[in-house]
């Protein structure tokens, strides 16, 4: 969906197929989906997907994935079909009336895959080790795919091992996004199709907006909008910690300033947030480890300074996801901004509408 046909009518068809899960390949249509269900996205969620479907009668799909498509057809009668997302399936139930039968259908987004995994005996990663391609090489391990990506240049300054507990959240999954946070890393998501991607961590406000809406005949954001801020629990001292075999390094910092709203001064109190890090730089001497933990606290400070800025409100379908960047231009209803994506709800029915919750990208 491009911006030429932002201003179009358009008739949409929810299509599912079945993907072979060795080739990726698609091998045919899946016939009997009910009109309806959704589709959730939240960038909060370790498997980051989630989609509901119903499906009359009693096929199932073996090892198979599914893949949901919206063929859309403009006023113009050119078309386009959009993939939505690539999921494992469920089909626990079975509801009958009469000879009818209809089996609801959940679907999870690929990366429950390396959720549902552990390691056998506990693994290590040798210091000096590149995070972001022992990540990778996780997640391909288990047979999914990862698009391409820049390097990493950072390394480890000690030997990290996991799989010591019978923890649940000690999975592969958990592994490879500890090993990608350690690097400055975005956390696990994945594509439409159903591909990892793996990319660094950049601050929304530093993003290029994937979309405008503007206010207009056209705008495809509907009227209703809740907007509010949440100013009670934002953070004015930051502590980072950043831990090794050999030593520790504490980092601090605090808002004073007077003209902050949130700063300690101002509250009367101060509200911290902890951060701790299981990994120090290698080849770094101790002055420049303070400094490097000193300089996280301020980051994150001045992260967290800003109050919870949450706008929600519902579009027609648009080609966003959880972690794009918008502009919002409602003068109206007095929003005008730039706001990173934190949760979608698609519902799958005619115009595909969307309700979208964003944080302000500042």
């Amino acid at each position: 969906m491009d911006q030429r046909h932002h201003a179009m009518r358009f008739d949409t068809e929810i299509r599912v197929m079945r993907v072979d899960r060795n080739t990726g390949n698609e091998t045919g249509i899946v016939h009997g989906i009910v009109q309806g269900g959704s589709i959730e996205r939240n960038q909060d969620t370790t498997v980051t997907e989630q989609a509901t479907l119903d499906l009359e009668g009693s096929s199932l799909f073996g090892t198979d994935l599914l893949r949901i498509w919206a063929d859309i057809t403009y006023a113009d009668q050119t078309s386009e079909s959009i993939p939505l997302g690539t999921y494992l399936w469920s089909a626990d139930k079975r509801q009958t009336n009469g000879p009818a039968t209809t089996i609801p259908l959940t679907l999870y987004g690929r990366l429950r895959e390396l959720a549902d995994d552990q390691y056998a005996t506990p693994i290590s990663i040798p210091a000096g080790s590149d995070p972001v391609a022992e990540a990778e090489k996780i997640i391909t391990g288990n047979g999914l795919t990862v698009l391409p990506h820049p390097n990493s240049d950072y390394r480890t300054g000690t030997t990290l091992t996991y799989g010591l507990t019978d923890d649940q959240t000690d999975n592969k999954l958990a592994i490879a996004n500890d090993l990608l946070t350690i690097a400055g890393w975005t956390t696990c998501r994945t594509d439409p199709y159903g591909h990892v991607i793996l990319q660094p961590y950049t601050d929304p406000s530093r993003r290029k907006p994937s979309w405008t809406f503007t206010e207009g005949p056209t705008c495809r954001w509907t009227k209703q909008t809740t907007d509010e801020r949440e100013t009670f629990d934002t953070a004015n001292q930051i502590i980072t910690i950043y831990t090794s075999q050999e030593k520790e390094i504490i980092g601090t910092a605090k808002d004073t300033d007077p003209n902050s709203p949130t700063s300690i001064p101002n509250r009367g109190r101060v509200i911290s947030k902890k951060y701790r890090y299981d990994d120090i730089p290698e080849n770094q001497t101790d002055q420049q480890l303070q400094q490097m933990a000193d300089q996280k606290a301020a980051e994150l400070l001045a992260t967290n300074q800003h109050a919870i800025h949450r706008v929600t409100g519902t579009h027609i379908i648009a080609p966003i996801t959880i972690g794009d960047t918008i502009t919002l231009n409602l003068p109206t209803q007095h929003i005008n901004g730039t706001y990173a994506i934190r949760t979608q709800t698609i519902t799958l029915k005619p115009g595909l509408p969307t309700q979208t919750e964003l944080r302000e990208a500042s």
